[in-house]
């Protein structure tokens, strides 16, 4: 049984679920709630290292696009394609998900959709874990969490579902996906958002107004999408129905705790996002890849120094083991001194199991030694543009107590050596910066078109 911690980002509240995780299994151990302008004291203080985190991103991009039927490898590109063209931005990360085919045109394209955030609110979200000492395993958009809530047994092809933070309303129109079978779908759910809508209620319960809401919102549904929704499920603290006045037009009803979900119903109410992203498809998180790649290369560390602690036990058992068997010897010799007359052959053997013993001790120190914090470099690296140059590896030695032998190596795409060059010199000066990088070395080869910098980084 695995354990995890999730956290929602909800306005100026923060809601953290700890839970133990059992197949589909969750059991709710504990649930906190802190103010916002205390998270980072939070987080500096919590004993949980990794965090799922749903948050809701106040400034998104979110549509329907009609692709080429194309495969799954050029997919990728064409969306982000279509992106760029309907936001005019070129900074932004996204996930996508397919919803089916259709005929457009006399021609078969493909629905998706799509959501979309600009780098600077996602690094803002993370940076913030990273800055106190934590990792971010995931991070999902608050209505992608609540999705994953949708499980394929629920009636009818589509469905609603409205949810609300404080006076905040989000509602999300979803459609199990008509994908065909052949097709991977980047999202393995079995239901695909297919519109999402934001507005600002009166109270924090359901009234009158969100009724208003959720029909115009069916209307609008059916007039663009030709769908009505199955059913209008409440989430969350919208769950617990109120007395209301104005009819929707869709069967309204409450979502309530899932079988596999262990707590109480009033709890899995208030912190139903944090839960739900225990839930949410791996494909939904819109973690960009730098900051995967950290995630896992911390990873990979973490298993490595497991690893590491266990050669060292075994390591100093071994010469504890040595040192005693050697000063049993010793008292042998020193109890047979008189009446042996081969003392010095016995002393001879003494010395050379002596000197086995010390050949240890250079491992045993060296096992002993800190690890070296290189947390900071790598943030620093995810920073730095590298222009015509892609980063492969990242090759990293302990050199002395407090100095990391770092190597980076990577391909240019330049194709003249000038240029190479150039760009070199760029991803250096821009090392250079940082007080604790000292270049030592940097070089291109024109014929493989690669690139290398050795340089010392000082982790204190």
């Amino acid at each position: 049984m695995g354990k995890a911690a999730a956290v929602s980002l909800e306005g100026d509240k923060v809601k953290i679920v700890h839970a133990s995780l059992r197949g589909k299994n969750i059991t709710i151990d504990k649930t906190e709630v802190v103010e916002e302008r205390e998270f980072d004291n939070y987080l500096r203080t919590a004993k949980a290292s990794e965090f799922i985190v749903t948050c809701d991103f106040k400034e998104a991009f979110h549509d329907v696009i009609t692709t080429p039927v194309v495969k799954e490898q050029y997919l990728s590109k064409i969306v982000e394609s279509e992106i760029r063209k309907a936001s005019a931005r070129h900074d932004l990360v996204f996930i996508y998900t397919t919803i089916g085919e259709k005929v457009a045109g006399n021609k078969k394209v493909l629905e998706v959709f799509y959501f979309a955030v600009s780098k600077e609110a996602l690094r803002q979200v993370v940076e913030r874990f990273y800055d106190n000492g934590k990792t971010v395993r995931a991070v999902y958009p608050h209505v992608f969490s609540a999705a994953s809530l949708f499980d394929s047994h629920l009636a009818g092809d589509a469905h609603m579902g409205i949810f609300g933070t404080g006076k905040a309303r989000t509602i999300f129109f979803a459609r199990k996906s008509q994908a065909p079978a052949a097709r991977k779908t980047p999202i393995e759910n079995p239901n695909s958002i297919y519109f999402i809508r934001n507005y600002e209620s009166y109270e924090t319960e359901l009234s009158d107004f969100d009724i208003q809401n959720i029909n115009m919102t069916i209307s609008y549904c059916f007039q663009n999408i030709r769908l009505n929704p199955s059913a209008v499920y409440l989430m969350g603290g919208l769950a617990e129905l109120p007395q209301i006045s104005v009819t929707p037009t869709a069967p309204l009803t409450s979502l309530f705790r899932p079988e596999y979900i262990n707590c109480s119903r009033e709890t899995f109410n208030e912190y139903f996002l944090p839960v739900a992203s225990f839930l949410a498809p791996g494909p939904s998180n819109i973690l960009s890849q730098d900051f995967k790649n950290i995630y896992l290369l911390k990873s990979c560390m973490a298993y490595a120094v497991q690893i590491f602690v266990i050669l060292a036990a075994l390591c100093v058992g071994i010469t504890f083991y040595e040192a005693k068997g050697a000063a049993e010897k010793k008292e042998r010799i020193n109890l047979s001194k008189k009446g042996r007359a081969d003392i010095e052959a016995v002393f001879t053997a003494y010395s050379e199991r002596e000197e086995k013993i010390n050949q240890y001790m250079p491992v045993v120190e060296f096992l002993n030694r800190p690890s070296p914090d290189i947390k900071k470099l790598l943030i620093s690296l995810a920073e730095i543009y590298f222009g015509d140059l892609t980063l492969n590896t990242v090759n990293a030695y302990a050199k002395e107590e407090n100095t990391v032998s770092v190597t980076l190596q990577g391909k240019a795409a330049a194709d003249t050596y000038a240029a190479m060059q150039d760009s070199l010199d760029n991803v250096t000066n821009e090392l250079r910066k940082s007080e604790n990088m000292e270049i030592t070395n940097s070089s291109v080869d024109l014929k493989e078109k690669t690139f290398s910098i050795e340089m010392n980084y000082k982790t204190q």
